[in-house]
Formats: structure tokens, sequence, C-alpha cells
């Protein structure tokens, strides 16, 4: 079966498929975003992965957009499903996006960069 073709929450065009490190991420290549389902952040979170470094120099290759984040975003999964605006962590006050139903996440332009950091 064919993996299912995802739009990006933000622009809605067709998520490129980029597989780093035996992982297929989906990135926006207008807006720069990344979806990550979420037994994959695990692999690119930590600021010592090599594979976290490949993915962040991929997008560093998208012009920064200026971003609405007043806009509820839907899950590319599940379009039905709102996605929820919160805190990464306690430790790491970044901003991201996710499903409810599925536990995906999106992350926005430089999000992953600051989480890495």
């Amino acid at each position: 079966m064919a993996p299912q073709q995802l739009r990006c929450p933000r622009s809605s065009i067709l998520l490129a498929r980029l597989r780093i490190g035996g992982i297929d991420t989906d990135v926006c290549e207008d807006c720069g975003g990344l979806w990550l389902d979420r037994t994959e952040i695990a692999r690119f979170q930590n600021s010592n992965s090599v594979f976290g470094d490949a993915l962040v120099a991929h997008l560093n290759q998208f012009p920064p957009s200026l971003i609405d984040h007043s806009i509820r975003l839907t899950c590319p999964h599940h379009p039905d499903a709102v996605m929820l605006r919160r805190k990464f962590s306690v430790a790491v006050p970044v901003e991201i996006d996710e499903c409810p139903e599925c536990g995906g996440i999106w992350f926005d332009t430089d999000e992953l960069a600051q989480i890495r950091r």
C-alpha cells in the first residue's frame, strides 16, 4: 500500500517525503514546516543527533515565513482534528502544534531547531 500523501496544514500544498536516518519525514517546501509522527520526534530532538542535524540543515534552506500562530491548524492525517498549540515541554517552552487524535507534531519553520538548542 502506498503511503498517504499529506498536505501542509498552513499552505495546503502536498508535503514532500524526506527520508533521514531510516525515517520518512514530511516537509513543506513552501513554508519550511515539518510533520513528524509521535514516534519519530525522539530520533531528531536531541541536540547531539546527527539525524537531527541533517534535518535542521535541510529545513534551513527554506526562507522563514510570517506565521499567524492564532490560526488553528488541522492534522495532516486527520483533517477533522484541530491541533492543540502547546509548549513542547516544561524544560523547552517552544510552542508546537500536536494532533489530539494521533499525537503527531507540526513544527513551523524553525521550531525543531529551537527545541534542539
